[in-house]
């Protein structure tokens, strides 16, 4: 297949790295063929002209034919020992079709930026992330906002005192033990509704807005992208000497819409 042309390229660049290349013209050339941000990612997936690769192998490699399928390719993560060829070739084949092409846009709803941490809060730390998404607004201009977290610091603490309830006949003096229970924090969990849902996000904002809770530490970053119809993969960023780095794709999934709405509630935490 005609992106295996690429792939050809960066092996050949890899294999004489040692012996025939200065360390400076393989700065240079890892600059060119890593995928350096989130953007890059998305320009290289839809084959925009003005990608710093597509520019480079133009002037230094103009008898190359590259098409789309080319730079697809370059884009997953084939160093894992997991990697699924032909997976990924079905992909690239659904994401290139000449019919119906998929493009990725950086304002569309539905890809996530997944950012973990670590979370200390009232002098307990633990691991825990972000869910951020890119919010377009009127004046078309976009934000990052943050639509979801999780954190094992965040679960609501159990009750310590399972007998200290509000009593069935409380209606007779009009409620008047609402007084002493909105005093008693520790065993709160015994006075909601058991079809309470606990609201992570809520809980989280009124915790940075009471400034109980901080970030020690982000180590890092992950994408989602839920945009391509019947498809969900994620995007991590590989630091390696070898030119096929940066951001790439680390997992590939099929799956339908039902599933999709799924992943954002269980993997995302969404609600």
């Amino acid at each position: 297949m005609k992106y295996l042309y690429i792939v050809l390229l960066s092996l050949f660049f890899n294999q004489l790295v040692m012996s025939q290349f200065s360390d400076s013209f393989l700065i240079k050339e890892k600059f060119y063929f890593e995928v350096g941000q989130i953007e890059e990612f998305i320009e290289r997936f839809n084959f925009e002209d003005k990608t710093k690769l597509l520019n480079y192998l133009d002037i230094n490699q103009p008898d190359l034919e590259i098409n789309r399928l080319d730079f697809l390719y370059t884009l997953f993560d084939t160093y894992d020992t997991t990697f699924n060829k032909p997976l990924a070739e079905a992909f690239i084949k659904n994401v290139n079709d000449s019919v119906n092409p998929k493009y990725l846009n950086f304002y569309d709803n539905h890809w996530y930026a997944e950012v973990n941490c670590i979370f200390e809060l009232n002098g307990d730390s633990n691991e825990g992330k972000l869910i951020l998404k890119n919010q377009f607004k009127a004046d078309s201009s976009s934000k990052w906002v943050i639509t979801g977290v999780s954190s094992d610091l965040l679960k609501f603490p159990n009750s310590k005192d399972s007998l200290k309830i509000l009593s069935p006949v409380s209606h007779g003096t009009d409620f008047i033990a609402l007084y002493d229970i909105l005093q008693d924090g520790e065993n709160i969990q015994n006075y909601i509704t058991r079809d309470y849902t606990f609201d992570t996000l809520t809980y989280f904002i009124s915790l940075v807005h009471f400034n109980k809770i901080r970030i020690e530490q982000i180590y890092k970053v992950k994408y989602h992208f839920l945009q391509i119809p019947k498809w969900i993969f994620t995007v991590e960023y590989y630091n390696r000497k070898g030119l096929s780095s940066g951001w790439l794709i680390s997992d590939l999934y099929r799956t339908n819409l039902e599933e999709k709405e799924n992943y954002e509630i269980d993997v995302l935490k969404i609600y």
